[in-house]
């Protein structure tokens, strides 16, 4: 089949062959010939051939000031920044220049109504004031994160709390609550509502017990493993930072499917479901104010993260526009604007063009996807092809920071046709570790490796340096002499990159290549409060996932599960390597463990044992307790050995 091939456009940035930049005077050079700054009437375009310097970043940044007018005021300005923000050779000058919008501080989208909290962290938390009360959308990260951020707001009402909206279950949003000062016994007395979609627990509970251990390591990697400066992080794009503290987690006392209307504190708020970069997203409406709040519908100041590398279940780009299009539908009555990730707009055209422009990038991304995979391209042709339109790569909130147009093709051709190209090669392609061998073998060996690769590195062909030494250090592990320039290449690839998940990445697997990542400094899919928030039958249910099939490949039994302090009967059924999940127990099991879901959270905490409850009385065993421990047996024990990612 011929292929067509439309022109392309001009895009932000092209990096793909980018020769490096580290000579301080060649930086300059190349900085002042190549830098292109272009403004006509709203029309903004930033082109960068080479790495940062001062007077390239300010280039670049001049490209925000036509767009100051449509940001809220500021009414608390901290007059600091939590990103890096100097200039570097290190860092890629879009990102520099990004960085500078990051500045800490209170926003008043509606005045003395509305407030938001920027730079504090990743998320920005919005504040409602109401006649009696106050309603905070986004508690964010962390308690500490909580804390600050309700200090800060505390300079402008002292009104108590009276809700709490989670926009949505990813980790940078519903996790300060008790920062905030909200205790467990405010929800639980009604003094505190708490509101969230119907499906806030179910994909919960996927993200911190099913996948937690994976989504860990992967969110950390590019983020809380990594040191703040100019050979690391800069930003995380949405935000300024993002770091681990303690996380707390007070369940949604009122959720809802489609819509909601309710008045807090004497405040009118439309709760509606719009699907965004999670299948749980909820904005918010409040028509008296005029004020739309869109939380993750719209990601942020950045092209979205149609696909996440850091892992996640397919997020469906019809949905995500269409979800735009219910936004729209209140965007085109409001006078004020805030997310999630973002400085609030004002401007009722302003609001409206940049929301209709995020949907338009989402749905051409698709549709160009689609219609070149009809025409036979395959998964990394696509990623080659696709670009968007001019006015859209020039929207100043369509930067590729987050998301990239590139691995956003990738998921939704795994969306639609999977991960088989069509190619039998795929099928027949020999096992991982023998094909690394014998690609090893067919250049030559591993000495010629090295010096293909360092031949690759030296000319700036860093991805191909790091194709090449992955097979070196597949077929040997502890070779660090390979480890040490594939990690050399990953961040000289890494310094190029305006995308903040292309950095983080390669930089944090860099730290990995050379045993240098603190690993206690991962965010923790599944914290204590979250674990406590999980219901007994979800958290049985995802032991299955632990399941060990060689050791229980001839097994057959049934283990019952009863918490006497909430009245809850299941059971797991081990079939010959397979787990299955019965929420209601059978009246024959070979053995019932008798607990609380309080002990059961200490043991999954390893603030108890098994042993140790059963020994004190507070767990008892009905029937066989040879059969417990033959279960168990059969179950992945806990690993204290981080989980590698680039070393394998």
């Amino acid at each position: 089949m011929q292929k067509t091939s439309a022109k392309p456009v001009v895009r932000r940035l092209e990096t793909t062959h980018l020769k490096p930049h580290r000579n301080k005077t060649l930086s300059l050079l190349t900085g002042a010939a190549c830098a292109l700054f272009l403004a006509q009437a709203g029309d903004v375009r930033l082109v960068s051939d080479a790495m940062a310097d001062e007077a390239e970043v300010e280039r670049l940044m001049a490209g925000y000031e036509a767009f100051k007018p449509n940001l809220a005021p500021i009414v608390l300005d901290r007059g600091d920044n939590l990103a890096f923000t100097e200039a570097s050779d290190t860092i890629h000058p879009e990102q520099t220049a990004f960085a500078r919008q990051m500045q800490r501080g209170i926003y008043m989208p509606v005045k003395d109504k509305v407030y938001v909290a920027v730079g504090y962290g990743i998320t920005s938390t919005t504040m409602v004031v109401g006649d009696d009360g106050v309603i905070i959308i986004d508690p964010g990260e962390n308690d500490d994160f909580g804390a600050l951020v309700m200090e800060e707001f505390r300079s402008l009402t002292d009104k108590p709390i009276k809700a709490i909206v989670y926009t949505h279950r990813h980790p940078d949003h519903p996790f300060g609550s008790k920062g905030l000062g909200v205790t467990e016994e405010d929800v639980k007395s009604g003094k505190v509502k708490i509101y969230a979609h119907d499906s806030f627990m179910e994909y919960l509970v996927n993200d911190a017990s099913v996948v937690g251990p994976i989504l860990s390591i992967r969110t950390a990697l590019a983020s809380t493993l990594l040191d703040v400066g100019p050979e690391g992080r800069v930003h995380q794009a949405l935000g300024p930072t993002f770091d681990s503290g303690p996380v707390s987690l007070l369940q949604p006392t009122d959720t809802f499917d489609e819509m909601l209307d309710v008045t807090i504190a004497g405040v009118r708020m439309v709760m509606f479901h719009a699907y965004g970069d999670a299948e749980d997203e909820i904005g918010v409406w409040f028509p008296e104010m005029k004020h739309l709040h869109g939380s993750e519908t719209i990601q942020g100041e950045s092209f979205p993260n149609i696909y996440t590398l850091r892992g996640t279940k397919f997020r469906d780009p019809v949905e995500w526009y269409t979800g735009v299009d219910r936004l729209l539908e209140y965007a085109r009555e409001a006078d004020s604007y805030s997310g999630s990730h973002m400085r609030p707009w004002v401007g009722n055209a302003f609001i409206v063009e940049r929301i209709t422009n995020y949907r338009d990038a989402i749905q051409y991304v698709h549709d160009q996807t689609v219609r070149l995979m009809n025409m036979g391209y395959t998964r990394e042709e696509l990623a080659d092809t696709i670009r968007l339109p001019e006015h859209l790569a020039n929207d100043p909130w369509l930067g590729e920071y987050y998301g990239t147009v590139a691995h956003s093709t990738r998921n939704i051709y795994g969306g639609y046709l999977g991960w088989y190209q069509a190619d039998p090669t795929e099928l027949a392609t020999p096992g991982f570790e023998k094909k690394a061998a014998l690609y090893v073998e067919a250049l030559g060996g591993r000495d010629a490796i090295m010096e293909k690769a360092r031949k690759a590195l030296d000319e700036g062909e860093y991805g191909w340096s790091m194709e090449l030494l992955t097979h070196a250090v597949r077929v040997d592990g502890e070779d660090m002499e390979a480890r040490a320039m594939k990690a050399e290449a990953m961040r000289e690839w890494a310094y190029q990159q305006p995308n903040i998940y292309w950095r983080g990445l390669a930089l944090g697997g860099a730290l990995e290549l050379e045993d240098k990542l603190d690993y206690s400094r991962i965010w923790n899919f599944a914290a204590p409060d979250i674990i406590k928030a999980l219901s007994p039958d979800a958290i049985i249910e995802s032991v299955r996932v632990r399941l060990d099939p060689e050791k229980a490949a001839d097994a057959h039994m049934t283990i019952g599960f009863r918490f006497t302090d909430i009245q809850d009967d299941s059971a797991l059924e081990i079939r010959r390597g397979v787990a299955v999940f019965h929420p209601k127990s059978p009246e024959k099991t070979d053995a019932t463990i008798v607990a609380t879901k309080a002990l059961l959270d200490d043991i999954l905490l390893e603030q108890t044992t098994l042993a140790d409850a059963l020994a004190e009385g507070s767990l008892t065993i009905e029937g066989d307790e040879k059969a417990i421990e033959r279960f168990f047996g059969y179950l992945d024990p806990p690993s204290a050995d981080p989980i590698k990612l680039v070393v394998r």
